[in-house]
C-alpha cells in the first residue's frame, strides 16, 4: 500500500570536467559538462538534462535529455544511462541530432569518474568523446 503514496522526486545538480575529443574535425580539449536531474522514487532511475559545453580545440556543444541507472548506492557505487537532444559537434558547425551514452563510477564521496560518447547524426555528423570527474552536489 505504501508504494501507491506519492513521493516527492529529489533533484540533483553536477558538474564535470574533463578531455574531449572529435573526430570530425579532428580535435582535442578540454569540456564542462553541467546536469540537473530528478530521482524517480519507485525505481533506481534519473531523468536528468546535461549541456556540454567544449573548451578548446574546435569547441561545440551538446544539450541532451538523459536517463540515467544506478547499478549500487553511496560510495563505491557505479551508473549507466543514455540519452538524446540536439548539438553542434560537426565539422560544418550546423546543429543536429545527437545520441550519447555514458558509464561512471564513484571513487570519493559525491565524486565520480564518468566517461562519455556523442554521436551527431547527419552528413557531416561527429562521433566525441569525454573523460573527466563529476561532483554532484
Amino acid at each position: 500500500m505504501l508504494a501507491a503514496l506519492p513521493v516527492r522526486a529529489s533533484a540533483s545538480v553536477s558538474i564535470a570536467a574533463g578531455g574531449f575529443t572529435t573526430n570530425a574535425p579532428t580535435s582535442t580539449g578540454g569540456a564542462v559538462i553541467l546536469s540537473s536531474g530528478a530521482s524517480i522514487p519507485a525505481v533506481p532511475l534519473e531523468v536528468q538534462a546535461s549541456l556540454l559545453t567544449a573548451i578548446g580545440g574546435t569547441g561545440g556543444y551538446a544539450l541532451t535529455g538523459e536517463i540515467r541507472g544506478f547499478t549500487g548506492g553511496g560510495f563505491g557505487g557505479a551508473y549507466i544511462g543514455a540519452g538524446a537532444g540536439v548539438a553542434n559537434l560537426s565539422l560544418n558547425r550546423k546543429a543536429g541530432t545527437v545520441f550519447t551514452a555514458f558509464a561512471g563510477k564513484s571513487v570519493a564521496p559525491f565524486t565520480s569518474i564518468e566517461l562519455r560518447v556523442y554521436r551527431q547524426t547527419g552528413d557531416f555528423g561527429a562521433t566525441a568523446g569525454f573523460v573527466g570527474l563529476r561532483f554532484s552536489f
